[in-house]
This record gives C-alpha cells, sequence and structure tokens, in this order.
C-alpha cells in the first residue's frame, strides 16, 4: 500500500517546485536577453526587463533598458557577430524577489579582419515576479577582462548565423532547410 503522505508533505513539495520553476524562469530571462543581444532582436532583449528596470555599465552608461538598447546595438551591429554564454548563475530567491550572479564569455568578431575580442564579465541583476513574470529590475555589469586573439577559417564552407530574425533557431518547425535537403539528395546520389 503506497504512503499518501501528509499534507506538510504535499506544502513541502509545492515549495520545491516553486523554487525550481521560479530558478528556471530567471535562468530563461537571464539568456533572453542574451539572445536578444546575438540577434539583434531589440524586442527579446527588452522583454528580459521590465519597463522601469534601470542598467549601469559604469561610466560608459547608466539608464533604462530602452536606453541601453539604443546606446549598445550601433555597437554591435558594426561587428559580424557576437556570442554571449551565460553560466555559473547563482541566484537567491526571496519571494517575489531575487539576486543574482551570472558570469558571461562573449564574443565579438568580424570589426576586423583577424581578430575576435573576447572577454568576461558578470551581470549583477535584481530580478523582481510581476504578474507572474519574472524580469530584471536592476543590472550591474562588472566587467572583468578582455583580450584579442586572432581568427582563423572553419574547415570547409559551415553554415553561418544570422543576426535578425532570419537566423535559423526562429524557424518553426526546425526541420532541413531547402538548401540541405538539396545537399542530402546530393549526397544519396
Amino acid at each position: 500500500m503506497a504512503d499518501k503522505g501528509t499534507q506538510a508533505d504535499y506544502e513541502a513539495l509545492a515549495r520545491e517546485v516553486r523554487y525550481l520553476r521560479d530558478r528556471l524562469d530567471i535562468q530563461d530571462c537571464i539568456h533572453r536577453y542574451s539572445r536578444g543581444l546575438d540577434r539583434l532582436d531589440r524586442e527579446i532583449a527588452l522583454s528580459a526587463y521590465h519597463a522601469n528596470a534601470s542598467d549601469d555599465r559604469g561610466a560608459p552608461f547608466v539608464g533604462s533598458p530602452a536606453e541601453f538598447i539604443d546606446w549598445v546595438f550601433p555597437d554591435l551591429k558594426r561587428a559580424a557577430g557576437t556570442s554571449h554564454n551565460i553560466s555559473n548563475v547563482s541566484c537567491e530567491i526571496d519571494g517575489d524577489v531575487a539576486h543574482a550572479e551570472s558570469y558571461i564569455t562573449f564574443h565579438v568578431w568580424g570589426i576586423n579582419e583577424k581578430n575576435v575580442i573576447v572577454g568576461g564579465a558578470r551581470y549583477i541583476d535584481r530580478l523582481e515576479r510581476r504578474g507572474g513574470k519574472w524580469a530584471i529590475a536592476h543590472r550591474e555589469t562588472l566587467m572583468d577582462y578582455t583580450y584579442m586573439v586572432e581568427g582563423s577559417p572553419m574547415r570547409g564552407p559551415m553554415p553561418s548565423g544570422a543576426r535578425d530574425t532570419s537566423d535559423r533557431s526562429y524557424a518553426r518547425p526546425l526541420a532541413l532547410s531547402g538548401e540541405a535537403q538539396k545537399r542530402l539528395a546530393e549526397k544519396k546520389r
């Protein structure tokens, strides 16, 4: 006969599930912001913030999320591409407020012929759940390092991403592209 559990067990489980859901929603928010930057998708980047949020990048910039996007996108558009990678997200959740620290490594390429800019930083965020949605209420970015490396060409022609909604990550449903179907048919001949 199965143990039916107690009301306290169910309440403890509900708290655990809520915590896990909150953590996942917070991480999704932080990742969504990075995707917005890399795809130059203003709407996605701004969706990571509450409308009245603040963003502090030190001496170069402090202001609203919309002002930040207007400030940073011209620089990002000068590059052929960017990649923001999030790791080591620590998060303290207290009701509808959370504080998170996320390590990022970023790459910027195509500003000149050979070099890739690599950097490491941390996002220090206060997030709030409003109307059931977690978003950034205040962000500070702490730059830890940057350096430049010489890039090298990829082996063979590889597909490249696009910095807009034509990127394959927006394809729904994701399936072989028309060009990939042609290559597959050629391969089978």
